[in-house]
């Protein structure tokens, strides 16, 4: 931020987090103003602040505060903060003595406090420098999901969001989502936005409001503004829309989980709700599965409303994320969910997935060449890929885009808390050079899988994670790392061919261990004729329910072409389902035999386009034993 403040942190004279704040957030009792913990540049940085105090300055530079000028008219306070040399760790001004206004009696504290970079405007029409605005520009999308402190964010209501005018930190409510818009107008990038788990309905229509019209600083209008106080998202910028942050992630600190399992446990027997609308769900995590697409769906809903049906999914995209390689079922329970409630899930999200993470084998215990070597030499591990192509299958049989909301490389990961040397470790093996060859490799793997868009976590502040080199204590925000020329490099880099799925024409049988097919399965569910037949079970009174498998193909030219499947001892009435990427092709109907040979069913004339697509074969009548899928 241009203004320091904006950053920086208000404590109490002993130390302690429990300042007493007005409804700006600028202190009403004496106190110190953290704004630095690590570097920060040399330079005179210009302060004001409404009333009066005894100010002195405290900095590793040993800097100095000059012009002190109190301005009665006002009531203003203005001085030079100079830092001749770059200040290392804690630098902090101390406000004693205040006096918040011209007949303050007693230490009230300050308001309206400023503390400009050097170099910047003092009027407030520069937000963000231009060194960090350049870092962003490195990426296509800029995900909100720290800024607002997704994880811990606990607002319920609009009037308990922070307010743009803010000052300091904002704690658990996170920042205002005017400033995100605003960054990411700046930018001229997209938006990403994780929506509070505990947000009301009412709040996520005023959110939707804020994005599409702009907002007084208080509501967000409700119609286009020739002059909006702050601004709506600009026109060709898209916004992605999540519920949460890993809502289904109950590790330590993130309390999404907790409050959504409370809220699914708070509707999951009442069959009135959308989530037991076909019964009471008597299993609370497959309550907390649902409830996650249900809210995730509500949000689409809700700003569809707002944007309009030809906003959605090229404007608005909203995204079902669930656990890397669809782990504990979280994303395709979810899609089997909502296709049974709301019918086509195109209509809710644009995409989903998990995350996409990827580390080495080898793990990053010290510096030295070997080890060094040995963990970029097995940078990303094979089941890196395996968890992507899970996750395409399952999104793209459903018709939505293959979109990771968090990944990238961070050696150690969460290991490294207990490696000695923690920081300077991930930094080292960041900061190396071979670190870009690997996430060229690893992005040309992701996208060979059928993945979409990536989103990197994170460009700063967790070091195993950073795109930024954190030995440096650079005071200017860093563009030129290894993990950025990556970015630059994959901007410029063609795509690779799709490997995922079998090449076709051809069959494709459902045995085959190479095939990434996966598939939805309960009941008595079966191998059977010597393990080559596979029996999915329709329901009848739900066919969301019923069994299906999905299969991803190759065609090297789009086109039309015909496909069946090919099924043992079927009955008259045995009916399958064929979907082509989420797309209803119609129905096959098996040949009636019961002579314990394959038989070809009918057959459908699709257009497959050229790549990749996923079909989704699904009972529809009937116990039906399938072998293989038939293209020609």
């Amino acid at each position: 931020m241009a203004d320091v403040v904006r950053q920086a942190q208000f404590r109490t004279l002993s130390w302690g987090y429990d300042v007493d704040f007005d409804p700006q957030g600028a202190p009403r009792q004496d106190c110190y103003l953290i704004f630095n913990s690590r570097r920060i540049g040399a330079g005179t940085y210009k302060l004001s602040f409404q009333g009066r105090a005894d100010v002195s300055l405290s900095a590793s530079s040993g800097g100095v505060l000059t012009n002190m000028v109190y301005d009665a008219a006002s009531n203003t306070s203005s001085a030079d903060v100079v830092l001749a040399q770059d200040s290392v760790g804690n630098t902090w001004l101390t406000f004693r003595n205040t006096r918040r206004t011209a007949t303050s009696s007693s230490a009230d504290g300050i308001g309206n406090v400023h503390l400009w970079r050097p170099g910047y405007p003092t009027d407030g029409s520069v937000l963000f420098t231009q060194e960090f605005i350049a870092a962003m520009q490195k990426f296509s999308v800029i995900r909100a999901m720290d800024f607002v402190n997704a994880n811990s964010n606990s607002t319920q209501t609009w009037a308990e969001r922070t307010p743009i005018n803010w000052l300091g930190s904002t704690g658990n409510k996170g920042q205002s989502w005017e400033l995100m818009v605003m960054l990411a107008n700046a930018a001229n990038r997209d938006l990403w936005i994780n929506v509070p788990v505990k947000a009301d309905d009412a709040y996520i229509q005023k959110l939707a409001n804020l994005l599409k019209y702009g907002s007084d600083g208080s509501e967000p209008y409700i119609s286009s503004q020739s002059k909006p106080k702050y601004p709506s998202l600009k026109p060709g910028l898209r916004v992605y829309v999540e519920y949460g942050n890993e809502v289904w992630n109950s590790g330590p600190g993130f309390w999404g989980f907790r409050w959504a399992l409370e809220l699914a446990n708070a509707n999951r027997l009442d069959t009135s709700h959308p989530i037991a609308y076909d019964g009471p769900v008597n299993d609370q995590y497959i309550a907390l599965r649902r409830w996650i697409a249900y809210r995730s769906a509500f949000i689409s809903q809700t700003f569809r409303n707002v944007f309009g049906d030809a906003a959605m999914m090229s404007t608005v995209r909203p995204i079902l994320a669930g656990q890397v390689g669809n782990g504990n079922l979280y994303l395709s329970l979810g899609l089997a969910w909502a296709e049974g409630y709301y019918g086509d899930v195109t209509k809710l999200w644009y995409g989903g997935g998990g995350a996409a993470y990827y580390d080495s084998s080898v793990q990053p215990t010290d510096t030295s060449a070997a080890t060094m070597q040995a963990y970029f030499d097995n940078l990303p591990t094979a089941s890196f890929g395996q968890s992507v192509a899970k996750d395409a299958v399952w999104t793209k049989g459903y018709g939505l885009k293959t979109v990771a909301y968090e990944g990238g490389p961070g050696p150690g990961g969460s290991a490294l808390g207990s490696i000695s040397g923690t920081e300077q470790l991930a930094y080292t093996y960041n900061a190396d050079p071979r670190m870009k060859d690997r996430m060229l490799v690893a992005s040309d793997i992701w996208l060979a899988n059928g993945g979409d868009l990536l989103v990197y976590y994170v460009y700063s502040g967790s070091p195993p994670w950073s795109f930024v080199d954190g030995l440096s204590l650079s005071t200017v925000s860093d563009t030129t790392s290894p993990k950025l020329q990556a970015i630059d490099a994959l901007v410029k880099r063609p795509l690779p061919s799709v490997t995922l799925g079998t090449a076709v024409p051809g069959s494709v049988y459902l045995r085959s261990s190479t095939s990434a097919i996966q598939t939805r399965t309960g009941g008595d569910t079966s191998w059977g004729f010597g393990g080559t037949a596979y029996r999915i079970n329709a329901n009848e009174s739900d066919l969301a329910k019923s069994e299906m498998v999905l299969l991803p193909i190759r065609v090297a030219q789009s086109g039309q072409y015909k496909i069946s499947m090919t099924t043992l001892n079927a009955t008259a009435t045995d009916r399958l389902q064929l979907f082509v990427d989420g797309k209803l092709m119609g129905e096959l109907q098996p040949v009636a035999d019961s002579s314990g040979q394959p038989k070809e069913t009918s057959s459908l004339a699709v257009a497959l386009p050229g790549g990749l697509s996923v079909v989704r074969v699904r009972a529809s009548k009937g116990s039906v034993w399938i072998r293989d899928l038939v293209v020609k």
